[in-house]
């Protein structure tokens, strides 16, 4: 691919604006404390980077889920991991991820699914797990790897054509930044250099949280290449330059040290579950007869959301309901 034809991108990612100051204090103006990320590029070179602050979302799953540190420290990097791999799809659908990961760790099966208007949802099978801490460079941080542990990692895509596309790869860190960098390579053969970090307080809160995924295009020079090498190198952890007050626009700009970035696209990014009490009922339905006559001779019965945390209740009048309509389809 010759340098020209990256300058001639999809008319979804068409530049929007030069990272100009002015630009740049619109955005904060505008997106204040929300989380959301932007996809940026080199002017100079076929570089380009994904960068999400994902705050809040990350605290309101942790008060949904109910999450001890450990857990809200796991989910919120898988989380973010998700929103990441939008990437992959064709932004403003509803295309889909979903990245699974199945370690023998004490934190269990982690699932988060993201779709390409920046909406992500998940949780943990363990929301109580103790706290696993190690020392890195003089200092103590969560032990990740330790709470996941040792298993696969799988991501399935729904680009909404049929069948989705799956594809798993083995935990290589348990770090989950480094294991979405290795499917990147090994199932999409991207090479990227990807960060993800999630700050919790001393109370459990969720400081800062958020991630950037880089990566070189076709036509990208080796030394472009070489040098984003060396930038990311050089960063501090993504969550402290969140924690400092830096925001995804100029993350980007570190990530580019040496390049001019220019802003290809916006997205807000918030937790939200597309669950429903409709699709609660479904849970009923697929339950004998007999079963839902003694949840209606026990005063009804609530299906709580794995994904967010949400109860539905069913009253013994409602179970009576999906019992006749279930007696009527059998008929």
């Amino acid at each position: 691919m010759e340098k020209q034809e990256f300058r001639q991108l999809p008319q979804r990612e068409q530049l929007v604006k030069e990272l100009t100051p002015q630009v740049k204090e619109d955005l904060k103006n505008y997106f204040l404390d929300r989380d959301y990320g932007v996809i940026a590029v080199t002017r100079e070179d076929a570089l380009r980077a994904f960068v999400v602050k994902t705050t809040s979302l990350c605290e309101i799953a942790r008060l949904r889920h109910k999450l001890s540190p450990m857990a809200t420290a796991v989910l919120g990097r898988a989380l973010t991991g998700a929103i990441l791999l939008t990437s992959l799809l064709k932004h403003g659908t509803d295309q889909r991820v979903l990245l699974r990961i199945e370690g023998d760790g004490p934190v269990g099966l982690i699932v988060a699914e993201a779709n390409a208007r920046g909406e992500v949802r998940g949780f943990v099978q363990n929301p109580d797990v103790p706290l696993f801490v190690k020392e890195e460079n003089g200092r103590k941080k969560f032990d990740i790897a330790k709470a996941v542990g040792s298993g696969t990692i799988t991501v399935i895509k729904d680009l909404g054509f049929g069948t989705p596309y799956e594809s798993s790869v083995p935990i290589v860190s348990g770090e989950i930044a480094q294991d979405i960098a290795y499917y990147l390579l090994k199932s999409e053969q991207i090479p990227s250099a990807v960060a993800i970090g999630v700050l919790v307080g001393e109370y459990g809160k969720v400081e800062a949280a958020g991630g950037f995924l880089a990566q070189p295009l076709p036509g990208a020079t080796e030394d472009a290449i070489n040098r984003l090498e060396e930038n990311v190198r050089e960063l501090p952890p993504v969550s402290t330059l969140i924690k400092e007050g830096k925001r995804p626009e100029e993350i980007a700009e570190l990530i580019f040290k040496g390049f001019t970035t220019e802003l290809l696209a916006l997205k807000e990014l918030s937790f939200k579950c597309r669950c429903s009490k409709e699709v609660a009922k479904g849970g009923l339905v697929a339950m004998p007869i007999e079963e839902l006559r003694q949840l209606k001779e026990e005063g009804g019965v609530s299906i709580r959301c794995n994904f967010c945390g949400e109860e539905y209740f069913f009253t013994p009048d409602e179970i009576e309901e999906v019992i006749r309509e279930k007696e009527k389809g059998d008929n």
